[in-house]
């Protein structure tokens, strides 16, 4: 488990206590356990103000970043807190608090319906990557229409010189060769991008 804090400036006192993947923050027990590995809880799907980020599992170990309110004149350790790594089970020592005795524990609400599996978040790279590479074929088909257009007129015209018209077949192959990627091995993880006419 590795716990990031985030200093706030607050004269509220904060207590941690763990028991495995259970967190009791405050005195509100939030179990995690049902996290698979690779998922991820966002902060809202949480019934805790403390909790401010995602909860995600990573290769077994359980991460998240909690408000951590301290004084004006907490200690340095506190306003600039390391890392909680694998605390041991029970009360976590936090920066520049004493430990005192632990409150009774009410059970805190996450909401499972929110949990983002490994498999969706694979699913929404995927969707993010086959969108930038649609929006980036676009923009060089854009710039190969520009290029197209008066050689064509040109060509159309009986006005072309030579050198327009093997401009012009060259641009056209090139579009030709965009319209194509998606048929390629490997789209859209790795693309061999032709390359535009000189």
């Amino acid at each position: 488990m590795i716990i990031k804090l985030s200093p706030v400036r607050s004269e509220e006192r904060m207590t941690l206590s763990r028991l495995g993947d259970m967190l009791t923050i405050n005195g509100l027990a939030l179990d995690f356990a049902k996290l698979p590995e690779g998922g991820a809880l966002p902060a809202l799907a949480i019934g805790s103000s403390d909790v401010i980020g995602p909860v995600e599992r990573t290769s077994g170990q359980l991460m998240l970043t909690l408000r951590f309110p301290h004084s004006a004149d907490a200690p340095e350790e506190a306003r600039f807190p390391a890392d909680i790594v694998d605390p041991a089970a029970g009360q976590v020592p936090l920066p520049g608090v004493k430990l005192g005795p632990e409150q009774p524990a009410a059970a805190g609400v996450i909401d499972w319906s929110q949990v983002i599996t490994a498999e969706a978040k694979a699913q929404e790279q995927q969707e993010l990557l086959l969108a930038s590479v649609t929006s980036e074929i676009a923009q060089r088909r854009g710039a190969a229409d520009m290029a197209i257009t008066p050689l064509q007129d040109a060509v159309d015209l009986e006005e072309a010189t030579e050198a327009e018209t093997e401009q012009l077949k060259s641009w056209k192959r090139y579009r030709v060769a965009l319209s194509r990627l998606h048929e390629k091995e490997g789209y859209p993880t790795e693309i061999d991008w032709p390359a535009p006419p000189a």
